[in-house]
């Protein structure tokens, strides 16, 4: 029997008669990645890259090792093995497997026939379902997704000027198509425009000309559906608002600041250009980096997309740092840094304009789903937002009040996964706070946890806190695992980050954590404590007491932290100082013992609680 690799859509393994087969799906995804490449052979260690690039190399080691042992299994089951495994390689047998990527090379015929073939083959995106993947994986898949699209476009091109009426209809959703990828392709727009225009429908030919409204992405409809008459309940249909903000971390009036926020005024003038959004002036853009309580001022003005940019210095250069933020959960969707010096001037305006402009036509709107579930309830996302802000302090009086208000958001909207993943947040930090080890507290956040999921999969946050619950139960691999997922889903997500490196710092990798917590650090550097919670107990369990304090100190709150400065300044032999928070500590907790305590901090490797145990005693407890 011959099988066939469905990659285009949904991923998936049909035979002969169309039936999906069951095959594991990173099977699957080393299928594709052999198939498409044309190789026979590749290395294990080429293929734990592609597949698990953020974890340790270890530790993706083992992950395809257990991969390998269920891509083998099935194929005994199936008898049929299209792959075979070395203890260094991979390798292929494709002698019963067809793909319907096939024919890519093989185009022929003439230009008409050939964007026949191409508008078929490519009606959906590749490995179109796909939710979790790392930057590796899915770099590779933009790729491939980019690549047929430039076949669809090239085809395009060449046919558009030969086409009679006859395949209008076949132009038409050619053109649709790639408008989709890329809403700023002005020459496939004109494409589409002429078809109309040569049909006789002048009225859609200017509302593509003079609109976005055929590039909505997923959602699209007809152009001449726009006009139709049909009774639908009211709903917001305005673009979504961006600030770019001018950099203020430094001087006000000094040169390099000035500078900097004449190029962000000039790319914001530049982006006005686009249809797509609607883009706040560079007056009011100034004022609002200058306000104290920003969050409330984006509510105001119904901002959703935030370009937040400061200025850093880099040795003997200086670069303007820049993150495009989705306001409503706090996601950093897009982020990079740009030279300022010299020759770079010219080329880090036009990437920058390029860059937010490609995240507004492509990121952006993908947001824009998860945009109007925030906005349908608008007393929800109240509640939801005033829930955030008490979340981040770490004291048992803010997180009760968050979660009266999560559930005030919930009472309005039932199905709001945010704010079941906020719900889940305060039952683990009340949990963490109260240092009782309280199961029930870790099996509410579970369980909202894993609600979130179930009410939206394609949110960060719930497996975020799935993540967090499963490593404070000792099960590590899952929690690696829950916070792959919330780290695929949004890999520029500084909260996320932050997570996965308290679990690598607990998962006894406290360098691998250390290196995670300051990459979030970096996206998000005015923190909240708990980053620097997190970074302290990577340095100690490094050995680097010193700078475990100078991370504490950081924190605007460091009561929570009480036990690892006593820790600390223990390891240093600062005896004095360690009992004034051995002292902070019965303050706060006056029923805290030690032993209880060490018992279910969630150390992967004994070495790590002899080490906290270690200094803990060295200070007095």
């Amino acid at each position: 029997m011959t099988f066939r690799l469905q990659t285009l859509g949904r991923l998936r393994l049909v035979d002969g008669g169309g039936r999906e087969i069951a095959f594991p799906e990173k099977g699957l995804l080393i299928l594709c990645h052999l198939i498409i490449g044309g190789h026979s052979e590749q290395s294990r260690n080429e293929i734990a890259k592609l597949l698990w690039d953020e974890i340790v190399p270890s530790q993706a080691f083992v992950n395809l090792r257990q991969t390998i042992s269920r891509i083998s299994a099935r194929q005994e089951e199936l008898g049929c093995h299209f792959l075979s495994f070395s203890p260094s390689a991979v390798r292929l047998d494709a002698t019963r497997l067809k793909s319907d990527l096939d024919a890519i090379g093989h185009e022929a015929g003439d230009p008409l026939s050939r964007l026949q073939w191409a508008a078929e083959t490519f009606q959906e995106d590749f490995l179109k379902d796909l939710k979790s993947q790392g930057q590796a994986l899915h770099g590779w898949i933009e790729r491939q997704r980019g690549e047929h699209m430039a076949l669809l476009r090239e085809s395009l091109v060449l046919a558009a000027a030969d086409a009679t009426n006859n395949h209008r209809k076949l132009v038409k959703a050619a053109a649709t198509r790639l408008l989709e990828r890329n809403p700023l392709d002005e020459d496939v727009r004109k494409i589409l425009t002429q078809a109309f225009q040569l049909e006789g429908n002048h009225l859609e030919a200017r509302a593509v000309s003079n609109s976005s409204a055929v590039t909505t992405g997923p959602e699209w409809r007809p152009v001449s559906t726009i006009f139709a008459p049909t009774p639908e309940p009211a709903v917001d249909t305005r673009p979504p608002r961006v600030v770019l903000l001018p950099p203020n971390n430094g001087a006000i009036d000094s040169p390099a600041t000035q500078f900097a926020s004449a190029l962000i005024e000039d790319v914001t003038i530049g982006l006005c250009a686009l249809r797509s959004v609607s883009v706040i002036a560079p007056y009011t853009a100034a004022q609002i980096s200058l306000q104290a309580d920003k969050a409330n001022t984006y509510q105001k003005h119904a901002i959703s997309y935030i370009l937040d940019t400061r200025l850093t210095d880099e040795g003997s250069r200086q670069t303007l740092f820049t993150q495009l933020i989705f306001f409503a959960n706090d996601e950093v969707i897009w982020a990079d840094r740009f030279n300022l010096d010299g020759d770079g001037l010219m080329a880090s305006r036009r990437e920058i304009a390029r860059q937010v402009a490609l995240a507004i036509a492509s990121q952006v709107e993908r947001n824009e789903s998860h945009r109007k579930t925030y906005e349908t309830n608008v007393g929800s996302y109240r509640s939801f937002l005033l829930g955030q802000r008490y979340l981040k302090q770490l004291n048992l009086p803010e997180v009760r009040r968050a979660r009266k208000s999560f559930r005030e958001a919930l009472y309005q909207n039932g199905d709001f996964a945010p704010a079941m993943s906020g719900l889940a947040r305060s039952y683990f930090v009340e949990w963490l706070l109260t240092a009782r080890g309280d199961a029930e507290l870790l099996a509410l956040a579970e369980r909202h946890a894993r609600d979130a999921v179930v009410a939206d999969d394609t949110l960060a946050t719930g497996y975020r806190e799935l993540g967090v619950v499963k490593l404070y139960l000792r099960q590590f691999d899952e929690s690696m695992e829950f916070h792959d997922k919330a780290e695929a889903l949004s890999p520029q997500h500084a909260n996320v980050i932050a997570s996965y490196a308290d679990t690598l710092v607990q998962a006894s990798r406290p360098e691998g954590g250390l290196r995670k917590i300051e990459a979030a650090l970096d996206l998000n550097p005015i923190a909240p404590d708990e980053y620097f919670w997190t970074a302290a107990g990577a340095s100690y369990s490094l050995g680097r007491y010193e700078q475990a304090i100078a991370y504490i100190e950081r924190m605007r709150d460091p009561t929570p932290a009480d036990r690892l400065s006593a820790a600390s300044w223990g390891m240093l032999g600062n005896r004095k100082k360690a009992r004034q928070f051995v002292r902070k500590t019965f303050d706060v907790h006056p029923d805290f013992d030690l032993d209880k305590w060490i018992a279910i901090v969630p150390f992967r490797e004994e070495w790590q609680r002899i080490h906290y145990c270690e200094g803990l005693r060295k200070a007095g407890f």
